[in-house]
């Protein structure tokens, strides 16, 4: 199993659902690379590097 890690949406991006996700959403991440497959509630991302940052900011995570 590829190790996980939690990121943070950079931009709206919208999931394998339909549902779109605000900038400052957690994501858990897999993989490494130009793109990676993350996760919402078992929703599916698939982003791009310029689309998230891994871990998670401080001042979107007290919200």
């Amino acid at each position: 199993m590829a190790a996980q890690r939690l990121g943070t949406l950079l931009v709206p991006v919208p999931g394998l659902s339909g549902i779109t996700y605000p900038p400052g959403t957690t994501v858990t991440v897999r993989g490494r690379g130009a793109t990676v497959d993350a996760f919402v509630n078992g929703d599916w991302l698939p982003l791009s590097w310029w689309e998230f940052s891994d871990g998670l900011r401080e001042d979107i995570a007290d919200r």
